[in-house]
């Protein structure tokens, strides 16, 4: 994530798992958003998606895809595919069974909300023309 914060990387429109940022600047540059759209007598439509399951559905491939495009340094890169490498998942219930698994991030990690960002960064920046009839 230092790489990507100190080169301007990451997207202007992440504000979650984001140094310096919150939520509520999320909510203050929608609304600055929509009230510039008003002025000009625009109409406005709000989409919100929640992805169900969303740190378990990380998926490993896009995420060191997304590594490369972003310039990751090599060692870094290879530290994250390292990580991802041969993970298996337990599940315990009258025996145990055991799965490889290739996607996803452990509840609780470090690197887990850094991942989910630089997995998404990619769709943040898309730019749309007012004449899409999208903005962001």
């Amino acid at each position: 994530m230092h790489h990507i914060h100190s080169n301007n990387l990451m997207s202007r429109n992440q504000f979650r798992f984001t140094p310096q940022t919150s939520t509520i600047d999320d909510v203050m540059a929608s609304k600055d958003f929509v009230q510039e759209s008003i002025n000009e007598g625009q109409y406005i439509a709000v989409i919100i998606l929640d992805v169900k399951g969303a740190f378990d559905a990380a998926w490993w491939p896009g995420i060191l895809a997304s590594l490369r495009n972003l310039r990751c340094p090599k060692n870094l890169y290879k530290l994250c595919v390292s990580y991802f490498n041969e993970k298996t998942a337990f599940i315990i219930n009258n025996g145990t069974v055991q799965r490889k698994i290739s996607k996803g991030c452990p509840q609780g990690s470090a690197s887990g909300p850094g991942f989910w960002n630089i997995q998404y960064n990619s769709l943040l920046n898309l730019e749309y023309t007012k004449n899409d009839g999208l903005c962001r």
